[in-house]
């Protein structure tokens, strides 16, 4: 298994690779971790998910079955990722609307037409 994480890294530099495999390594250290196994790997399945690395999602999907995680469970962690980022597109356009003030300009106001006319979407 290392030889395989090694292989993937093979492009960022030695000392590079090296702290940061050991930062990776240090997040699963059990006398240390104040998360147990299973629950780490379906934040991480989240996580995951929300990055969009198939290569994680499917190392960690496996991960969090062999730490005993349910498929309910492997379920609701993508689930929350869904809910998530659904949530932060809702966020991004109340922020657009807020900065722009969209709503006020678009709707209520009317938008102006090609040639200066009134029309309302």
């Amino acid at each position: 298994m290392a030889e395989q994480r090694m292989k993937s890294y093979e492009m960022i530099p030695d000392r590079i690779k090296k702290r940061y495999l050991e930062f990776y390594d240090e997040l699963y250290h059990p006398e240390r971790s104040a998360i147990d196994l299973k629950t780490k790997e379906l934040i991480a399945i989240a996580a995951s998910v929300v990055s969009d690395c198939k290569g994680c999602f499917r190392g960690h999907v496996l991960k969090a079955v062999r730490a005993g995680a349910s498929r309910e469970e492997v379920g609701e962690a993508i689930a929350i990722a869904i809910a998530i980022s659904g949530a932060a597109i809702v966020d991004r356009t109340d922020v657009a609307n807020e900065e722009f003030d969209l709503v006020r300009k678009l709707w209520e106001n009317g938008v102006k037409g090609e040639e200066g006319d009134e029309t309302t979407p």
